[in-house]
């Protein structure tokens, strides 16, 4: 008998497998001083990261879950979360920094599997070279294989179907005015 209980637990965790958001927005985080010492947003930067909040803050569905990576060593940047920061503020929620920038293939595979996620509106808020490969591995097959080093304005929306399929939306939104 207790040869089966396993068994009985791999067919529940197999139908559970999947666990997907309603959809996904990535966008690139703000504005970067020139040369890699500073790991701040700029003032265009802070700009944009307010920006973002007045657009994402107000659309449908709300956001309810933002993400960024966790700043290390390697990669001391905090301007995702920085960039997270006045949408965190306006929603009162807490940005998730759960694995490093080069870990996304991790962040991927929760997202699409952990119920917490499911059914949900997630912003993740990444490093430019990295949301290609991100935005793939969240089931957008369609997504470009780059993300422009000058392109701080767009978002890319990633829809799910009950299904699990993907759809892939890119939005470009209007520098905001100074």
């Amino acid at each position: 008998m207790n040869s089966r209980f396993p068994l009985w637990l791999s067919l529940i965790a197999a139908i559970g497998c999947h666990a997907d958001p309603l959809q996904v927005i990535l966008i690139r985080h703000g504005e970067k001083p020139e040369g890699k010492k500073d790991p701040h947003l700029t003032a265009a930067g802070r700009d944009r990261a307010r920006h973002w909040s007045e657009v994402l803050g107000t659309c449908d569905p709300l956001p309810q879950i933002l993400l960024a990576p966790e700043p290390s060593a390697e990669h001391p940047s905090v301007r995702p979360r920085e960039t997270l920061q006045p949408l965190a503020d306006q929603l009162t929620l807490k940005i998730e920094t759960p694995v490093r920038s080069d870990a996304h293939g991790l962040l991927a595979k929760s997202v699409r599997t952990e119920t917490r996620f499911a059914g949900k509106a997630v912003v993740i808020c990444w490093v430019h070279q990295s949301l290609p490969q991100l935005a793939r591995e969240l089931g957008a097959t369609n997504a470009p294989s780059e993300w422009s080093a000058e392109d701080y304005g767009t978002a890319w929306i990633l829809k799910y179907a009950t299904n699990g399929s993907c759809t892939f939306t890119p939005w470009i939104e209007k520098t905001p005015s100074k």
